[in-house]
């Protein structure tokens, strides 16, 4: 067997049941099933009529969004929105982490 075939060995698998694949690798992606969105930014707090940036947040199970104005704030320079998303995860489960204790 050539390293190719050794490589792409994994994807001639027979094919499994779909729900037991996502189930496997703990996939957040589920064509079925939307999260519910958020009603503030993410960022600043504002009330937010349209989303024009969503983000999942998989322990509460909602779509984190982002107003207009801080996705263009953050983009404009040439940052990472996901990047920003993810700070904002992280903050959320130091402060929730602090609630705990």
């Amino acid at each position: 067997m050539s390293k190719q075939d050794q490589f792409y060995a994994d994807y001639k698998l027979p094919a499994e049941n779909e729900s037991e694949v996502g189930a496997k690798s703990g996939s957040l992606l589920d064509g079925d099933f939307e999260f519910p969105l958020e009603t503030h930014c993410c960022v600043t707090g504002e009330e937010v009529k349209h989303s024009f940036c969503r983000y999942p947040d998989p322990e509460l199970g909602t779509m984190m969004v982002m107003s207009h104005e801080t996705m263009l704030r953050f983009s404009r320079p040439g940052e990472s929105l996901s990047e920003n998303f993810e700070r904002v995860l992280q903050l959320r489960r130091k402060h929730e982490a602090g609630r705990q204790a």
